[in-house]
C-alpha cells in the first residue's frame, strides 16, 4: 500500500524538483516549489532518498503562477518542469542550483556565484526542438514519464516560426523515430532532420521553402531536399549551423553567454586564446573580432565544417579537427587565455593541464550540466586553476536547464 505523508518542502534540486525531509531520507517532489507545505504520495523509496507524487499543495509559495501551457502538468508533456514558478523565482533557484553543485559535488565552501542572467524572452523562444511521432500519426512531445507521446494543441515557448513548420510537417508514419525542427529568427531558413527505423528515407514532396535531411544511426548526414543546413545571425556574426550538430535554440540567450565569456576573459587585442570544444564556431568567430589568435578545437566532423566556413573570412583562426585530448598533447604555440564547453562526460585527459602549459591564465568553463563541471573541478585544481566566480544564463525559461559560465585563473 502506497504511503501518504505531509512534508514541509525546503529546497530545489538539480532536475528541477522540490526537497524535503522524511526523517533521514531526502524527498523528491516534482511540481512543488521551496517554502510549500505539500501532500505527497511516495512512489520510489531507497535507504537515503526517496521520490513522491504531488496530490496537493496545502500551503502555496508566493511564487506560484497558473501554467500558460494546457499540456503543462505531471502526467503531461515533459519538455517544461517550471511553468507553475514566477520567472524571478526561476532564476533564483537556477543561482541556487549551481551553488549546491559546486559545494555539495564539487567541494567548495563559498563559490562566488553571480545572479542569473537572462533576456526578455520567456516565452516564444525555442527555433530548435526534437518531436516524436504519437499513435494519431502526428507529432509532440514526450510525457514527463516514460516514452509515450502527446499531441500538442499548442506549446508557448516554441518560436512562432518554428510552431508554423510544426503544423506544416505535423505527421508521422510508421518506422519514424523523431523529427528535429529548427528555423532561423535572421533569414526564415528552416531545417526538418528526420530519425527513421533502419535509416529508410522516405519519399517527400514539400510544396514551401525547407531543407530534409536524414540523420543515419551512423551521424552521417543524407541531403533529402536543398542543404543540410540553414544561416542564422548571432550577437551580429552570420553563422551556418548545420544537421547533426548542436544547434543554438535560444538566440538571445546565446547572445548572453558568448557576452558573459567575453567579459569574464577579458579578452583584447595581443591575446592568443584556445576554443576546447569549438563546436560549430560561435565562440571561435565571436572571440576573432577581439584577440589576435584564436585556436578552435574541435573532434565532430560536421560542427568542424561548420566552423571552418564561419571563419573562413578571418585570418587570425587556426582551427583543428580531432579529439580535444589527442589534439592539446601536440600543440605547442603559447596561448594566454582559454575557453573549454565539454560534453556531460566533461574534460578529456590531462586537458587542464595542457593548457596550462601552453600558458592559459584565464580559463571559462562552460557547462551545460553543472554537476559535470563540479566533477571537473579537481581536474582544474590539480593544473593550478582556482575557482573565481561562475553565473546560470538562463538559456531555457520555464525549465531546470541552465547553462554555466565559469571563471577560473592561475
Amino acid at each position: 500500500m502506497s504511503e501518504i505523508l505531509e512534508l514541509k518542502l525546503t529546497g530545489i534540486a538539480h532536475g528541477g524538483e522540490a526537497l524535503g525531509h522524511m526523517q533521514d531520507r531526502v524527498v523528491f517532489v516534482g511540481y512543488a516549489l521551496p517554502g510549500e507545505r505539500v501532500r505527497v504520495e511516495l512512489t520510489e523509496v531507497h535507504a537515503r532518498w526517496a521520490r513522491a507524487r504531488l496530490l496537493e499543495v496545502l500551503e502555496p509559495s508566493p511564487a506560484r503562477v497558473a501554467a500558460a501551457c494546457p499540456h503543462f502538468g505531471p502526467e503531461e508533456c515533459g519538455g517544461c518542469q517550471w511553468q507553475h514558478v514566477a520567472r524571478e523565482a526561476q532564476l533564483d533557484y537556477k543561482a541556487r542550483i549551481l551553488r549546491d553543485q559546486l559545494q555539495r559535488l564539487g567541494g567548495l565552501k563559498k563559490p562566488r556565484i553571480l545572479p542569473t542572467r537572462s533576456t526578455p524572452e520567456a516565452w516564444h523562444y525555442r527555433t530548435q526542438m526534437v518531436f516524436y511521432p504519437t499513435d494519431q500519426g502526428m507529432l509532440g512531445l514526450r510525457r514527463t514519464h516514460g516514452f509515450q507521446t502527446i499531441p500538442l494543441k499548442h506549446c508557448p515557448i516554441l518560436h512562432p516560426e518554428l510552431e508554423a513548420l510544426y503544423r506544416d510537417v505535423n505527421v508521422a508514419w510508421e518506422g519514424l523515430r523523431s523529427v528535429d525542427l529548427s528555423v532561423s529568427r535572421s533569414t526564415g531558413e528552416k531545417l526538418v532532420a528526420l530519425r527513421t527505423r533502419g535509416d529508410e528515407a522516405p519519399y517527400i514532396e514539400v510544396d514551401f521553402p525547407v531543407s530534409i535531411v536524414l540523420e543515419r544511426r551512423d551521424g552521417q548526414v543524407q541531403p533529402l531536399v536543398g542543404q543540410p543546413w540553414y544561416m542564422e545571425t548571432i550577437a551580429g556574426q552570420s553563422y551556418r549551423l548545420s544537421a547533426g550538430t548542436r544547434r543554438p535554440f535560444h538566440i538571445p540567450a546565446t547572445e548572453q553567454w558568448i557576452r558573459t565569456v567575453l567579459e569574464m576573459l577579458q579578452v583584447g587585442p595581443g591575446h592568443a586564446v584556445m576554443d576546447v570544444y569549438a563546436g560549430s564556431g560561435l565562440l571561435t568567430l565571436a572571440l576573432a573580432q577581439h584577440a589576435s589568435l584564436v585556436i578552435g578545437v574541435e573532434e565532430h566532423p560536421y560542427a568542424m565544417e561548420d566552423a571552418a566556413f564561419n571563419c573562413g573570412p578571418m585570418d587570425n583562426v587556426a582551427l583543428h579537427e580531432g579529439p580535444p585530448a589527442k589534439v592539446l598533447r601536440k600543440l605547442q604555440d603559447p596561448i594566454d587565455l582559454a575557453v573549454v564547453s565539454p560534453p556531460e562526460a566533461g574534460l578529456g585527459h590531462r586537458i587542464p593541464q595542457n593548457l596550462a602549459r601552453l600558458g592559459a591564465r584565464r580559463l571559462v568553463y562552460m557547462a551545460s550540466n553543472p554537476a559535470t563541471l563540479a566533477r571537473d573541478l579537481p581536474k582544474l585544481r590539480q593544473a593550478n586553476y582556482r575557482f573565481v566566480e561562475a553565473v546560470a544564463i538562463d538559456i531555457a525559461p520555464q525549465t531546470y536547464y541552465f547553462i554555466t559560465v565559469a571563471l577560473f585563473a592561475r
